[in-house]
């Protein structure tokens, strides 16, 4: 009686996790025929769905993961969770297999598959550059880059890698996106630029930067506070005093309709004024 699929990816999987990829390739090769080679290359965690090529892409192992793609395993498949072989490479920063996957396997396809592979979302919207930058893999965000990578893709939350960068403190990436012409003032679901985060979170290195590199210094978020406001409710002393110094305002919702509504009798006085002096020229 053969062996279940459960028992035969258990098996596997546990050649994967100890680097035997001679046994693996024995076993591979014994198979009767293309197909049966190619059912074992493709056998995936159930619970998951994560693959054995995944588990070798995490794993680091360029060398199993070569010969399971040689034998059959499908580089373009998903995990249940919607994420594919490059992004489980990254999330071990396994820099030589995310560059053996784009440099053997990107370039033998067309543009709208490359593009649909590097640019993957998985079900929260997360890319593999927000993961690469999440680790803080550097020479896999270069990788990415290089092969055209949207930098300003956003997840779920209108998050961008800018926004995630700049949240974790990683100044050498923000300076690589930026290089890379990373959008300054993307807003994300809460309407927070990257300047707001970095405001809020006292980096005055990082709100420097991104003001010399001219993010807004004004925008105003889905409750109307400005990055400077930010600062001030979160104590960020350093950044408030700089954010002062280059001309930025403190208002919120409240102040803004109250500036509207001062506006508006003012307009509205305007006119009564010249009704009235119009009538006394009458009379």
């Amino acid at each position: 009686m053969g062996q279940s699929q459960s028992a035969k990816f258990n098996k596997f999987f546990t050649l994967i996790c100890t680097d035997n990829s001679e046994e693996l390739e024995r076993q591979l090769r014994s198979c009767s025929s293309p197909e049966q080679t190619a059912n074992l290359s493709n056998l995936c965690d159930p619970d998951e769905g994560v693959t054995l090529l995944m588990y070798a892409a995490f794993y680091g192992n360029k060398t199993i993961c070569q010969l399971l793609i040689e034998s059959g395993a499908y580089v373009f498949r998903q995990d249940y969770k919607g994420r594919n072989v490059l992004y489980h490479a990254i999330t071990s920063q396994s820099y030589n297999v995310v560059r053996y996957l784009l440099e053997n396997i990107i370039d033998t396809v067309d543009n709208e598959v490359r593009e649909k592979f590097i640019n993957n979302k998985d079900v929260m919207g997360e890319t593999c550059l927000h993961e690469a930058v999440k680790v803080h893999a550097v020479s896999c965000i270069e990788l990415l880059i290089k092969y055209d990578i949207d930098v300003n893709i956003v997840n779920n939350d209108g998050i961008t890698a800018l926004h995630r960068a700049v949240d974790l403190g990683h100044q050498d990436i923000v300076r690589l996106l930026l290089k890379h012409k990373a959008e300054l003032n993307t807003k994300d679901g809460s309407g927070w630029t990257p300047l707001h985060v970095a405001s809020a979170h006292n980096d005055i290195e990082l709100v420097r930067l991104l003001v010399n590199r001219g993010a807004n210094l004004n925008t105003t978020d889905c409750q109307g506070h400005s990055p400077l406001k930010w600062a001030r409710e979160t104590g960020s002393r350093d950044v408030f005093t700089y954010l002062k110094s280059q001309g930025a305002k403190e208002f919120d919702s409240s102040q803004q309709q109250q500036q509207q509504q001062q506006q508006q009798q003012q307009r509205s006085s305007i006119k009564k004024n010249s009704l009235q002096s119009i009538q006394n020229v009458n009379i």
